[in-house]
Parts: structure tokens; sequence; C-alpha cells
């Protein structure tokens, strides 16, 4: 009795447990970034042929509020701002996933003693289960490069950001908010480093 207590305690925390998405973000800038305050930026498409992406255009002034609210002052009218963030994303590929759980089996083993004989019930042994799945590598990627230099062969970067999730939501759309979300917490985040970053999600994939 006290192994099904456990075994139906552990179903029900599982079940109760919030989702999140998790996200490795990486971060690389110059001493440069920490006089951004007032400086403009335009947002746009690392690569010009998603410009006018519906996709983009969608995610366009989600990336434009969290650079807004770290200082910047975005205007999209700006034919010379003084910084474009260049931004790409998308699924990078696929990743199997296996886990094997164990968990014991019950029947009725031997016979007791007395009138009847009921056979004894309890744990006969162990049945194992193995689950597998795909895991897709969705990430956003995000280069602040100073405005003048932007059309040349090397633009001057000042900010490179990279926040990488891997999950079962197919799909970036469904989990965009949560890994932008990631990559803009304690903006501009640890210098040269990668940091693990959980955030709270509604489990939607849409």
């Amino acid at each position: 009795m006290r192994v099904l207590i456990a075994i139906f305690a552990c179903i029900y925390l599982a079940a109760c447990a919030k989702p999140e998405i998790n996200a490795n973000v990486t971060t690389f800038y110059t001493p440069e970034l920490s006089s951004i305050a007032g400086k403009t930026i335009a947002v746009r498409a690392e690569s010009a042929a998603n410009e006018t992406s519906l996709e983009f255009l969608n995610y366009r002034p989600k990336i434009a509020r969290k650079l807004d609210f770290v200082g910047f002052d975005v205007r999209e009218d700006l034919a010379d701002p003084d910084y474009i963030a260049l931004v790409s994303y998308g699924v990078d590929g696929t990743e199997q996933r296996s886990t094997t759980t164990a968990s014991p089996a019950f029947g009725g083993f031997g016979l007791g003693v007395g009138v009847g004989r009921s056979p004894f019930y309890g744990s006969v042994g162990r049945t194992y289960n193995t689950q597998t799945w795909s895991e897709y590598n969705r990430y956003i990627a995000i280069d602040i490069v100073e405005g003048g230099t932007a059309q040349s062969d090397s633009p001057v970067r000042v900010y490179e950001g990279r926040a990488q999730s891997a999950g079962r939501c197919p799909t970036l759309a469904g989990v965009f908010d949560e890994v932008l979300d990631a990559l803009f917490q304690d903006f501009p985040g640890a210098n040269g480093k990668t940091v693990f970053v959980s955030i709270p999600w509604d489990g939607s994939c849409e």
C-alpha cells in the first residue's frame, strides 16, 4: 500500500509541475553598450529576404519593446539610426531523446494460511517502459551594430546575443515570447559566458 501511495504521489506531482522553457543564453558585448541610453535603434531582419516576412513583422514589435525597455530609443522611421539590431531566428535541427522508467509490477503470489488460503498480493518484479521523442532546437540571435556600418562588409558590432532552447514544440512561434524573455533577462547579460535561463510557459505550442 505504501508503494502504491508513493507511485500515485509521484504521478500527481509530475502532473502539477508548471511547464517552463529552458534556454542557454550566450552574449558578447563591448563597453560601448554601457552608454546606450537615448541612442536610436531600428530592428531589421538579418536576412534581407525576411524583411517583409509576416513572421518577422510579427516578431519585430516584440523585439522593439524589449530594446526600448533596456534604454534604446527605437525609431523605425529613421534612415540613419545610431544602431541597428539584426535579428535571425528559426529551428536549427532536431535531436532524438529517450528515457526508460521502471515501476514495480503487482500481482498475487504464494498462498496464505488458514481457511480459504488466499494468495498474497504485492510486488512481483519490475516493468520497464521506454519513451522516445524528438526535441527541436529553437533559437533567436540578435546582433547590434553601429548604424553607419550596417551596410558594410564588416559592420561594427557592439552586442551579440543568442538564446537556444530545445524542446518538443517544433515551431519557434509557439515559444518565441519565452525565448526572447530569456535572451533579454538581465540584459546585456554575462559577457562572454553562457547562462541557463528558465522562463514560465503556458505549455501551448501555437
